[in-house]
């Protein structure tokens, strides 16, 4: 979970929440008592943020997914490149 929230910049009580209320989203494995996310889980976590920073809620959200407007196929490279550039942009 630690790693997770790092990598997203969001607290661990935000993807718990988010785990909780997107639940079919995810196939989060448990091993010792601690989540172990996929890859697929970060881009799905990443994809919620996106769309929670523009001002979706729940219910639309889970819309956009069911719908599959985002591709979750992204790779985690890719998406690593982006935030890297939008570091450099804000500086």
């Amino acid at each position: 979970m630690g790693e997770a929230s790092k990598i997203l910049s969001v607290k661990d009580h935000v993807l718990r929440y988010w785990e909780k209320s997107f639940k079919h989203y995810f196939a989060v494995e448990r091993i010792s008592g601690r989540r172990m996310f996929q890859k697929k889980d970060l881009i799905t976590f990443l994809k919620i943020k996106e769309m929670t920073d523009k001002g979706l809620n729940i219910k639309a959200i889970k819309k956009v997914l069911d719908q599959g407007d985002f591709s979750l196929n992204l790779d985690i490279e890719v998406v690593e490149s982006l935030k890297e550039i939008l570091k450099i942009l804000k500086t």
